[in-house]
């Protein structure tokens, strides 16, 4: 899911710099988000039982079998449902998650400017993919090295910040 709805949010435990920070993501909040995984996992269905998978499949294994064989090997320590039930909604809501590129918590206009100094710091700036305000829908390393080129460029000019 390149762009959920649903929105999780980060809190410092305390002030200790070696502590990482409570994080919560909030993932399947927002029913469209469901929707939208069941609708993408349907379309997986389809694409398996389809007749140019079907020399690739074993014949007495349905996809419903598939789902419930990957729902009992997914490890991913999160809480899930005690409900049995493979159905694709509780699927997604214990099963899909994301792994890397998280991004948001350092939002531009609470937490940084726009020009990535961090407010009410001096000297601090934060140009990661932290400070996106939405997902880029793909791996974001491109994209954080061309904003961290970009605003290195603009420092090494010596370019006027508003």
């Amino acid at each position: 899911m390149s762009r959920p709805l649903s929105q999780g949010f980060l809190r410092l435990r305390n002030r200790d710099p070696e502590e990482n920070p409570l994080v919560t993501f909030n993932y399947f909040m927002e029913a469209e988000d469901v929707q939208a995984c069941v609708e993408a996992l349907r379309t997986i269905e389809r694409v398996i039982d389809s007749r140019a998978l079907s020399r690739f499949r074993y014949p007495n294994q349905s996809v419903q079998s598939l789902v419930a064989l990957s729902a009992s090997v997914i490890v991913n320590l999160r809480a899930r449902n005690a409900n049995d039930s493979t159905s694709l909604e509780q699927y997604c809501r214990d099963l899909v998650m994301t792994f890397w590129h998280y991004h948001g918590g350092c939002q531009m206009r609470k937490v940084v400017d726009h020009n990535y100094k961090v407010l009410g710091v001096d000297a601090l700036r934060i140009i990661d993919g932290s400070t996106f305000t939405f997902s880029p829908g793909t791996n974001p390393q491109a994209t954080v090295m061309m904003l961290g080129r970009y605003m290195g460029v603009r420092m090494l000019k010596g370019h006027k910040f508003h």
